[in-house]
């Protein structure tokens, strides 16, 4: 049977929720796969716009990234680059008109390398993490030093943070096979979850699907948990998905918390300096302690009445990396990927690593074990090899 329908169906969701104004149309993912679905037909173009994220960054990043550089990408092509400038071209020169305007129906529809090799398994849960000094950060934390953001998003960028929902993440992939589509796991999402008013249900429902649905009801998460049925594994993924698709979240865990070492101290005016300079002003009260809320429940801080909150390592599964690495980077192919691309995303930060060193000590083991194919470095250029797809790995149940 062709998938046509099947995509068809999709696409005409995404349109409507767009159209509707569902917050969850708007995060940046979202924003790309529906304007990538006018430039590529007939296809699933969500793990495209997931990739192009991760890459750039951003969906502000994608628009203006080099035409050439867009190009090595794999589904790429002229008239992709040639819509996606096009709508640069348009924001540059009209920004409120674009960034607040429904879909007119009227309009035309458009180094060193590793290798995955084979399944195995290795003894323990945790990578070696590599801590770095104060000296070294030159944090000043009495005279609040700047904090390296890369950029400061755009001012229409939401100053809410909504509390993280973790065990009710988890409670979604475990009943998710009870629902044919994601319209149908959010009414059953309703009925189950404890609180009392309805209308939180429902709030906290659109959350679930937005965060750790991203791709739909049979989507990495999913899978991963059908393969696996293993808690502290899916945690790594809820708590990655999570901090991908809230970019306040996410910025604070790769930008503040990444260059500290872990059992430092950090002072409450850390927190108001990140945020004042994510938004541009101050931010509400509100904002700052649900971040600090969430990232406890993330595991990024411990925090006690009447002390100073503490950063506290986050130790993630090996097995999570090799996977996400698989889901992000070689997910249909057996393919070559250079680390300095790997490095670029911040989903390694996201389960807990502090440095690159980390992250290649998990991939030597890798290597030695079978579960990729090579890890090199040669002639200054450092790449991976797999030679599974995400879906071998997952009916292997590998582990390392």
């Amino acid at each position: 049977m062709s998938e046509k329908p099947i995509h068809e169906g999709h696409r005409a969701r995404l349109r409507e929720k767009f159209i509707s104004g569902d917050a969850a149309s708007r995060s940046d993912e979202a924003l790309l796969e529906l304007l990538l679905t006018f430039a590529i037909q007939h296809r699933d173009v969500q793990p495209l716009a997931k990739r192009l994220i991760d890459v750039f960054g951003n969906f502000d990043k994608v628009l203006t990234a080099d035409p050439d550089a867009l190009c090595k990408i794999d589904g790429i092509g002229p008239t992709t680059v040639a819509l996606l400038k096009l709508v640069e071209h348009v924001r540059q020169n009209s920004p409120p008109v674009l960034a607040d305007t429904k879909l007119d129906e009227r309009a035309p529809c458009a180094g060193t390398a590793l290798t995955l090799t084979g399944p195995a398994r290795l003894n323990g849960g945790g990578t070696a993490q590599t801590p770095r000094t104060q000296a070294e950060l030159g944090l000043a934390l009495l005279g609040q030093a700047e904090l390296s953001l890369q950029r400061k998003p755009p001012a229409r960028e939401r100053k809410t943070i909504q509390d993280v929902l973790i065990p009710e993440g988890l409670l979604a992939l475990k009943i998710s096979h009870e629902a044919e589509s994601d319209e149908q796991l959010q009414e059953i999402l309703i009925k189950r979850l404890g609180q009392n008013s309805m209308e939180t249900r429902r709030r906290y429902a659109q959350s679930i699907l937005k965060w750790f649905f991203p791709d739909g009801i049979d989507g990495i998460l999913s899978r991963t948990w059908l393969a696996y049925q293993d808690e502290v594994i899916i945690s790594d993924f809820l708590r990655w998905s999570y901090l991908s698709q809230e970019t306040v979240m996410g910025r604070c865990v790769a930008d503040a918390l990444y260059p500290l070492e872990n059992g430092i101290t950090i002072p409450a005016t850390y927190f108001d300096k990140f945020l004042t300079d994510l938004f541009g002003e101050v931010a509400p009260e509100k904002t700052r302690e649900r971040l600090k809320i969430n990232l406890k429940k993330l595991g990024f801080l411990e925090r006690a009445k009447g002390k100073a909150d503490r950063l506290m390592p986050v130790v993630s599964q090996k097995t999570s990396l090799i996977l996400l690495i698989h889901h992000l980077f070689a997910a249909k192919s057996v393919r070559t990927v250079e680390l300095r691309h790997l490095f670029a995303h911040s989903f390694w930060k996201y389960l807990g690593y502090k440095s690159e060193d980390a992250v290649r000590n998990v991939l030597r083991e890798a290597d030695a074990s079978g579960v990729i194919g090579k890890y090199i470095v040669a002639d200054q250029l450092e790449q991976m090899t797999t030679c599974f797809t995400l879906a071998e790995l997952l009916e292997r149940k590998v582990r390392i």
